[in-house]
């Protein structure tokens, strides 16, 4: 008689990594209906972007590489959407007439 085969553990359930881009975006949009202001807005655009590119550093040291993509993707869409905001609101002031 065969032993019986022992079923393979359940995969572990990996944590989510989506809030970084969560709490990022967030701010953005708190930092712009609180100040209303597109230079305070750029200000907290590049700031937000530098600080999730140090944390991204910092995590690929500890070879966290769930957390280093996250951060990237995080400041990836901080610029990108930041700075979209920025151009809208430049194009709404109409400054080439």
């Amino acid at each position: 008689m065969e032993p019986l085969a022992t079923p393979p553990p359940p995969p572990q359930e990996e944590k989510s990594t989506n809030w970084p881009i969560a709490v990022n975006l967030g701010l953005l949009v708190l930092n712009f209906l609180f100040t209303r202001s597109i230079s305070s807005l750029l200000i907290a655009v590049l700031v937000l972007a530098v600080v999730n590119g140090i944390a991204a550093v910092m995590l690929s040291s500890f070879n966290k590489m769930r957390w280093v993509t996250a951060f990237i993707l995080s400041a990836l869409l901080v610029l990108l959407i930041g700075l979209g905001i920025c151009g809208l609101i430049l194009s709404n002031l109409h400054v080439n007439h």
